[in-house]
């Protein structure tokens, strides 16, 4: 298979070629390996028929074995005035960007981890990553040298079944692998029963 991301490209239009040519391979993978969920609908926005696939740390796609709820296709909602003179209380209207048809969700995957599926972690203070552990959703952030693991509940973010906080004595922002590392600690003191602490709010 082509590498997931080129090399390099010469302008804008190689690089709307590329990511065009991608989703079309995406989709054609899709069709010829994973099952579509249908999402929806949202409102006056109507369902739709998503693919749902794995992006491993080689650049393959693979089947997932399980959905985070993190995931999950939402269409992007969008407010916009209904005037242009830039009064805060103008009325605003809100508009969906949805795709037409079949669409493909791609989730970019970190390491292999036995009951674990985590996506690779985004931003920089804080650092974010989803995913699941032994089937529950997680949500991992760290921050100027703490980080904090949820996982379980009826909102995993504001009231997890599970949490816990740490500080961490690394003075730099912190490796992609030194991420994976404390999200494998958190699944190891909650699946040693370790208590939960109270979110912080």
């Amino acid at each position: 298979m082509a590498p997931d991301q080129p090399a390099t490209y010469l302008d804008y239009a190689d690089a709307f070629k590329f990511y065009n040519q991608r989703t079309a391979d995406d989709l054609a993978w899709a069709n010829a390996n994973v099952t579509p969920v249908n999402e929806g609908p949202w409102g006056d926005v109507p369902a739709a028929q998503i693919y749902y696939i794995g992006i491993d740390l080689a650049g393959e796609r693979i089947r997932l074995p399980q959905l985070s709820s993190f995931w999950r296709y939402k269409p992007t909602a969008v407010q916009l005035a209904d005037s242009d003179d830039r009064d805060p209380h103008t009325p605003h209207r809100t508009y969906y960007v949805f795709g037409r048809g079949s669409s493909v969700v791609r989730i970019e995957l970190g390491p292999s981890m036995p009951g674990i599926l985590i996506e690779r972690p985004k931003g920089s203070q804080p650092v974010q990553s989803t995913g699941l552990i032994d089937g529950k959703d997680f949500y991992f952030r760290e921050s100027d040298g703490s980080w904090s693991m949820s996982v379980g509940g009826t909102h995993v973010v504001d009231q997890p079944d599970w949490y816990c906080e740490e500080e961490h004595d690394t003075p730099d922002e912190l490796s992609e692998e030194a991420i994976y590392g404390l999200i494998a600690k958190g699944a190891a003191l909650l699946r040693s029963g370790t208590p939960t602490m109270a979110v912080e709010q």
